[in-house]
Parts: C-alpha cells; structure tokens; sequence
C-alpha cells in the first residue's frame, strides 16, 4: 500500500512535489520502492546519472552555470537521466527538454553534466539538532511533452530536496540559496561535452531543435 502511495504521489504533475513528498514520505521514504511507470528498478546508489542545462534559460554565452538553474530540486523535481537509457530514451527526453510553444525562442543542450547517485544521496544538513539528508532522489518518470500519447521515458528520474525550513532561524529564502549553492557544487564538477555525448545524438539534437522541428502542436 505504502508503495502504491509512493508512485502517486511522484507520478503527478506539481508545482509543490518537493514540499509534499516531504511532508507525506519524510526522510526520502519512498526512495525504498521503485515509482516510475516502467522503470528498470530503484535508482542504486552507484548509478551514474546526467542533468542536461539549455540555452539561454541555464547556462551563459560562456559557458557558465547559474546556480538557479538548479532551483527545481525544491519545486517540482531537477530532471536527470539515467546511464542505463537507450538513446532512444535520450532522444525523447531531450526532444521534449527542446520543445518550445510556437512563436517560442529554439532551445538548445549548451551543458551536461555527470555524477554518481551517491555523490547526492549522502549530503547532510544539520536541521534541528540533527544531521539529516538534504536530498532524495527517485525513477520518477513524466508524461511526454511533444507527443502525451507516448509512454513515459522509463529511465528519467528527478532530485528532489527536502524542504527543511525553521523560520526565523532558518527561512524560505536560506534553505533555497542554500539548495542551490550545494546542488552546483554536487552536480556541476563533471561536465560532459555535448559534441560527444551519446556519438553526437545531442548535438544532433539541437540542429533539429534551431530548424524547428521541436514546436508543440
């Protein structure tokens, strides 16, 4: 039953996934089941997984990573993938991660980034008298952007902070700083080339996002 809860609460679109799912399941519960829609199985420890940034929104003419990029961790979920994904699980996720309204600016990759499960799972915060986890992380999986008659990408999977807040000792707007400042430290120290990702299927990608290939009906 605890599962079942598990997979409901995650699989589900919301701008307060992080505050609820700490609120429901604290201390990264549902962590214990497998939760997304035909996922090979629990996200180890020793996995290695990869975040992808686009242009403009994440990363600068230089090349360099803003911080708030990461800010969805505490919102509704940093979206990542997994190394175990067929490229055929990379191209429909990056193709929705490219999707633009119409009218809408094209996006491309500029930045991917790669680390270890564990390298997130064991970061602590002391919050209360305690030291505690900061972060969970879960097969969460979404339903498509481009195409919602297509099944979910089984390999996706999401961060998700646990929103520790104590007001006024410690506010909103600290912990966010806070998440942000560790979430680059943890996840930006690898980055990947995009050129070479996958034999070039990103950067592939991208050409077909700048010829408009990726506008949402």
């Amino acid at each position: 039953m605890r599962c079942e809860d598990c997979r409901n609460a995650l699989n589900r679109t919301s701008a307060s996934l992080a505050r609820d799912v700490e609120q429901s399941f604290p201390d990264c519960e549902c962590e214990r089941y497998s939760v997304g829609q035909n996922s090979p199985g629990k996200i180890a420890d020793d996995e290695i997984l990869y975040r992808m940034f686009v242009n403009p929104v994440d990363v600068d003419g230089q090349g360099r990573l803003a911080r708030e990029a990461l800010y969805t961790a505490y919102i509704d979920g940093l979206s990542i993938i997994r190394e175990c994904a067929e490229d055929t699980h990379v191209e429909a996720l990056v193709s929705d991660i490219l999707s633009v309204r119409p009218g809408g600016d094209f996006k491309t990759i500029r930045a991917i980034f790669k680390f270890v499960c564990i390298t997130v799972r064991k970061e602590m915060v002391h919050f209360k008298g305690a030291d505690v986890r900061a972060f969970c992380v879960y097969d969460q999986t979404t339903p498509r952007i481009l195409d919602a008659t297509q099944p979910p990408v089984p390999t996706h999977g999401i961060v998700l902070s646990r929103r520790l807040t104590d007001p006024p000792r410690y506010t909103r707007k600290q912990f966010e700083a806070d998440c942000n400042n560790t979430l680059h430290r943890l996840i930006a120290a690898e980055e990947i080339p995009v050129q070479g990702f996958r034999q070039g299927l990103v950067d592939r990608l991208n050409q077909r996002s700048l010829s408009g290939e990726f506008v949402r009906a």
